[in-house]
């Protein structure tokens, strides 16, 4: 049995993000290492905080979303699944000179996440607490004679926690879940809960093609540093900044009728045809059981309310939501 939306809403439910990778850095040269690697600030985490961020091309498009923590003189770096390998190479690659070792931990652990509106009770009726509200703060318990580090992630938009486990007791701790009720969360209503939440995902919802900055304000806002100096892909991201925008946007969309649009299904206007395209949509209880689709649309046509056409069969009528429909928190 898998949770339902109104469990995650009232409730919670996991998700099983066991393929995710999880890579811990250190040495005395990791900070200026990694800050140069990434699109946020690093440098002034203390133990016990995290910071959303992202890695870049040279050119500025977008290779990797993901969160850095710093914990035990290092940090640890929890990346998705569609592209830590890549990352993971990439950074292993870059590592010449510097007093910088990087130590895959997917071996051992895997991550998993307990999400909605009651994940603290839930945590603590199987004997965990969760750590302070504030996104991304951290620490570690023990469970079975395991360590367990608690992440504040929200991934929903009705709160929750990620759980760095050892897989000594991964089963053990999800059979514990169960018990209270709190089911696993099925990739067709992560999928609904994610676009909820305003959170896009790597090789869905953005490519190796799509600039960082066109992923909107809450995602550039959570991700990206305009102030820390000299990374991969900085030189372009400043250059879009100091321009004000984009050409095009990711914004989410109310659309009438019955069929879901299909990813890359086009988007158009009155006056114009080729305003953008759909990478996904769902219907969406937030709001009524209506369809809520995410695209990228060209700027000129992202103020909330416009009117727009998706070339499904027959076509249907859009309009551009204001935001998601329930922001996680950041």
């Amino acid at each position: 049995m898998n949770a339902t939306y109104a469990q995650v809403a009232e409730y919670a439910g996991w998700l099983n993000l066991t393929d995710w990778g999880l890579v811990r850095l250190f040495g005395a040269d990791r900070l200026r290492f990694l800050q140069g690697q990434t699109t946020n600030d690093l440098r002034h985490l203390r133990e016990g905080q995290g910071v959303y961020t992202a890695f870049c091309t040279p050119t500025g498009q977008l290779l990797s979303d993901g969160y850095v923590l710093e914990a035990e003189d290092g940090f640890l770096l929890v990346l998705p699944a569609e592209t830590w390998g890549e990352i993971t190479a990439r950074l292993s690659e870059a590592v010449i000179l510097d007093d910088v070792v990087l130590m895959p931990l997917q071996e051992g652990m895997g991550l998993l996440s307990v999400q909605g509106g009651a994940a603290d009770e839930v945590l603590e009726e199987v004997g965990l607490d969760a750590p302070p509200r504030e996104p991304l703060t951290h620490h570690t318990r023990l469970w079975q004679k395991a360590e367990i580090r608690l992440v504040r992630n929200d991934r929903t938009g009705f709160g929750g926690v990620d759980l760095l486990v050892p897989y000594a007791v991964m089963e053990e701790l999800q059979t514990a879940l169960v018990a209270t009720a709190c089911l696993p969360i099925d990739d067709a209503l992560a999928t609904v809960l994610r676009y909820e939440a305003g959170i896009p995902q790597a090789g869905m919802d953005w490519s190796e093609r799509t600039l960082a900055a066109e992923m909107g304000e809450p995602f550039v806002s959570r991700h990206i540093s305009y102030t820390k100096g000299c990374y991969v892909g900085q030189e372009v991201l400043m250059r879009i900044h100091a321009r004000g925008h984009t050409n095009r946007t990711w914004v989410p969309l109310q659309m009438q009728g019955e069929a879901l649009p299909a990813r890359g299904t086009a988007v158009h206007a009155s006056d114009r045809a080729d305003v953008g395209w759909i990478t996904g949509a769902v219907r969406s209880p937030a709001l009524g059981g209506a369809i809520l689709a995410w695209g990228f649309v060209r700027n000129e046509y992202t103020a909330p309310d416009t009117r727009l056409q998706i070339a499904t069969e027959p076509s249907a009528e859009a309009s551009v939501l204001p935001s998601a429909p329930r922001p996680a928190e950041r």
